[in-house]
């Protein structure tokens, strides 16, 4: 059994928001976060894993930099992560997002009982 759990970055908007002489937000200018959302995903998949002894893998679509991110995952005990990143995919709206994150769970594979998360 596996736990797939969807996550992404987010800008850290707790603190400072960066914004560009246009009036949207500077991401670029901004340190990212874990999606809270997600990380609750995580955390019951983990939960799930303490008691079951499933495998998680955490996907993403995003920059390089993600990677990052994906590496605390792992340290939080996640077994497997995935991202996805190519620059085509950059400023995908939340449709061709979700095709492309169905593609990647496809290509971790899912099983009859395994379960995928997902935030928000």
């Amino acid at each position: 059994m596996k736990c797939i759990v969807c996550v992404k970055q987010v800008p850290d908007t707790s603190g400072v928001v960066a914004v560009k002489e246009d009036g949207t937000m500077d991401r670029a200018a901004m340190a990212t976060i874990t999606n809270h959302d997600d990380l609750a995903a995580v955390e019951a998949a983990l939960r799930i894993k303490d008691a079951t002894g499933c495998k998680v893998v955490v996907v993403s679509m995003g920059p390089p930099p993600a990677e990052g991110m994906l590496r605390e995952l792992l340290a939080m005990g996640c077994d497997e992560a995935v991202l996805v990143s190519a620059r085509e995919f950059g400023g995908s709206d939340t449709y061709a997002t979700s095709q492309i994150l169905a593609a990647a769970i496809k290509k971790v594979g899912v099983d009859e009982d395994d379960i995928v998360f997902c935030g928000r």
